[in-house]
């Protein structure tokens, strides 16, 4: 079983952590350590470091001391805890059958490289082998789904809304991507950046955390376009616990309807799961956090899942796709 998208504790600095919290403190759930795998059933995870302004600059330094902080956080709490960080799916599946938890490191926000693409080497050789490409605003390789930035422009974290979809250097870190074998997370990216994405890749991509727009008009659901988009590249969707103030699935039936309607239209072998581990202010009714995973389980069997498509969502999907990319 394979989440492919969380975050480790400690990515954003405590205080301002502190303050998040309390803000979101009737609906948040509870730092979580890596130590939670094993009770939850989880063998792998992608951890991601957060690579966009609004986080790295909380960090002192510059933007790339604070991605490189974060995945030496990630590090330490694997090693803490017997896991290991692996670089492929050989390593996940070899710290499987060892009966350690195993960590692929990731960024989400590739904000961290400016227009440099030599960036995303930079990355390759720290060991990340998942980035997406945006996170929380536009940026110099794609534009975002969510509407920040029509009413908080003025903030430096975001800057205005552009043309809609993949720039000249998002189209090159694509390319470098594909030959360096790192999977592109299209989570947070609007419809003409996943479009012109997944018409670019010669490799599978996938959107890690999202849920299906044919069920909730949710900008950060995907369409059916969307999915299909992405899984005619040969990649896979992410279904996402979360819910908060009334966007997301209410509750565990909900998150398996979406999971019915993905599988129905593009296929099993094209959906996995991404709960967003320490990054939500707020989770469905029914599913308290990583250590319920089990209940995700159960949701696909009441989704009316066979065991083989549940065991593809569950992690065959995401390690067919590493394995392609």
């Amino acid at each position: 079983m394979i989440d492919t998208h969380v975050h480790g504790r400690g990515f954003v600095p405590d205080l301002p952590w502190r303050a998040y919290r309390f803000v979101n403190r009737g609906t948040m759930p509870p730092d979580t350590g890596f130590d939670v795998l094993r009770e939850a059933g989880v063998d792998a995870v992608v951890a991601k470091a957060v690579g966009d302004p609004l986080v790295t600059r909380l960090w002192r330094g510059d933007a790339w001391d604070a991605v490189v902080a974060q995945l030496d956080l990630v590090r330490a709490d694997m090693a803490s805890v017997g896991g290991e960080v692996v670089s492929d799916a050989s390593g996940v599946r070899a710290a499987r059958a060892a009966g350690r938890p195993a960590a692929l490191l990731g960024v989400e926000g590739a904000d961290v490289i400016g227009r440099d693409v030599d960036g995303i080497d930079r990355l390759f050789s720290m060991g990340v082998r998942v980035v997406g490409l945006v996170h929380f605003a536009d940026n110099a390789l794609g534009t975002i789904c969510m509407p920040w930035q029509r009413f908080v422009a003025p903030l430096p974290s975001f800057g205005r809304r552009r043309r809609p979809g993949l720039t000249d250097v998002g189209a090159a870190v694509v390319a470098r991507m594909n030959a360096l074998g790192m999977v592109i997370d299209l989570a947070h990216a609007d419809r003409q950046t996943i479009l012109d994405v997944c018409g670019l890749s010669g490799r599978p991509v996938v959107s890690t955390h999202t849920g299906a727009r044919a069920l909730q008009d949710f900008a950060r659901y995907l369409s059916d376009e969307e999915v299909q988009a992405i899984a005619a590249t040969g990649g896979a969707v992410g279904l996402w616990p979360f819910c908060y103030r009334g966007k997301g699935a209410a509750d565990v039936g909900e998150w398996g309807r979406h999971a019915r309607h993905l599988v129905d239209l593009v296929g099993a072998e094209h959906v996995c799961i991404g709960t967003d581990m320490n990054g939500v202010p707020g989770l469905m009714d029914g599913y308290r956090g990583e250590a319920d995973f089990p209940v995700l389980v159960q949701a696909l069997e009441d989704a009316g899942l066979d065991d083989a498509q549940a065991r593809q969502v569950l992690g065959e999907s995401f390690l067919r796709v590493l394995e392609s990319a």
